[in-house]
């Protein structure tokens, strides 16, 4: 960051610009007037800095605070190792935020960063021990890392399957039917009804693919707009996700309960209290509709109502979970319980995984043969009967 001072010399107003270390030094010139930061076109870029490079500094952060370094030191180990100037300049916000007492604070304008770190910021900020709160951070980060990686590996080969089919279907109408449509458009070959609907097909995309691709992308902007300024929309799109979708409304129900039964476990065994860690990890959760039913189930809490029957009247949970639930308001033991519903999610969670991938290749697989068969019997088809013609 460069500084500008205005300062006086022979009776005159001359300026002077400055690093940020000269003015921590204070090598100012005699007789300062004004400082003021000096504005460039690189200060209105925003820096983006990735969930995994996040990971990788409260890492080392976590790991040095564990080996009981002071945490102004360990961020300055951080910010002087540091060779990227993003996460230079990160650390050295961070370490100013702490050395000045306002804990984890950053200037959120100047980075693009994932809203979840946001909020898990504040949330360190408001627990006493940050060393506890920063270890949560970083087993949070690490457990998201692991399921975008998962979620990678799964789906990664039938994406290119797909892609590899709306490619063929391109090919298919632009190079391989104008070849053949005049010939299978005449008289001396019979089209079946394969041929009909390929070609009926084809002229209806030629003559309004303008229409379906422009109303396509209104349709887009139209439930993007509503989605960022109307919040009951937006509840009600987060409620299709999570409740109507075949097979993706369970693979992300599995995610977000097992998201948040993660937190609550670390945070218990911070000795934190079951309603404080809820309280915690609802300000982590990004589905609205999740979001509105643990909010219930605060405020049934607050209200003076028993832990299963707060659980139980949301309606998020099924009879397994709630059933430990009450196991464990009954024994007095809610971090076993909870831990064990971390394990079911969990493996509710891989089996989704497994199961979804298992699926959508053989899908992706039947269309493609539907596709070949398609075309068999709309193209070649009749070109065989011609031929069979032509040799009797």
């Amino acid at each position: 960051m460069k500084y500008k001072v205005v300062y006086q010399k022979d009776n005159k107003l001359q300026s002077k610009v400055i690093s940020e270390e000269d003015l921590q030094l204070k090598k100012l010139p005699k007789n300062s007037i004004k400082i003021y930061k000096k504005s460039s076109f690189k200060t209105f870029i925003k820096k983006k800095i990735t969930n995994k490079q996040i990971y990788q500094l409260f890492y080392e952060l976590d790991m040095m605070l564990q080996a009981n370094i002071n945490i102004n030191e360990a961020l300055e180990i951080l910010y002087k190792n540091r060779k990227d100037l993003t996460l230079k300049s990160f650390c050295k916000e961070l370490l100013d935020s702490i050395k000045s007492g306002k804990g984890l604070n950053i200037k959120y304008e100047n980075y693009i960063i994932d809203k979840s770190i946001k909020k898990f910021f504040i949330l360190i900020n408001k627990k006493g021990n940050i060393n506890i709160a920063i270890n949560t951070f970083v087993k949070l980060l690490a457990f998201e890392l692991q399921m975008k990686n998962e979620l990678k590996k799964a789906f990664s080969y039938p994406f290119v399957l797909l892609i590899t089919l709306f490619f063929s279907f391109f090919c298919i109408f632009y190079f391989v039917l104008p070849t053949f449509e005049s010939l299978l458009n005449s008289n001396t070959i019979n089209a079946n009804i394969a041929t009909t609907l390929l070609f009926s097909l084809k002229n209806i995309l030629e003559n309004n693919i303008f229409f379906i691709f422009s109303s396509f992308l209104s349709l887009i902007f139209i439930i993007t707009f509503f989605y960022k300024t109307n919040l009951k929309f937006e509840f009600f799109i987060h409620k299709i996700i999570f409740t109507k979708i075949l097979f993706f409304s369970s693979l992300l129900k599995s995610f977000e309960l097992y998201r948040l039964f993660i937190v609550i476990n670390i945070l218990q065994k911070a000795n934190y209290e079951f309603h404080d860690t809820l309280n915690s990890a609802n300000s982590l959760i990004k589905n609205k509709y999740v979001l509105d039913k643990i909010s219930l189930i605060e405020n049934l809490l607050k209200s003076g109502k028993t832990i299963s029957f707060a659980f139980e009247y949301s309606n998020l949970f099924d009879d397994i979970v709630l059933n430990l639930i009450q196991t464990g308001e009954k024994s007095n033991n809610m971090s076993v319980v909870t831990f064990e519903i971390e394990k079911i999610y969990k493996k509710r969670y891989e089996n989704r995984v497994k199961s979804l991938s298992f699926w959508i290749q053989p899908f992706v697989f039947i269309l493609i043969m539907g596709l070949i068969l398609w075309l068999i019997l709309a193209i070649f088809v009749p070109m065989w009967s011609m031929s069979d013609m032509i040799k009797y």
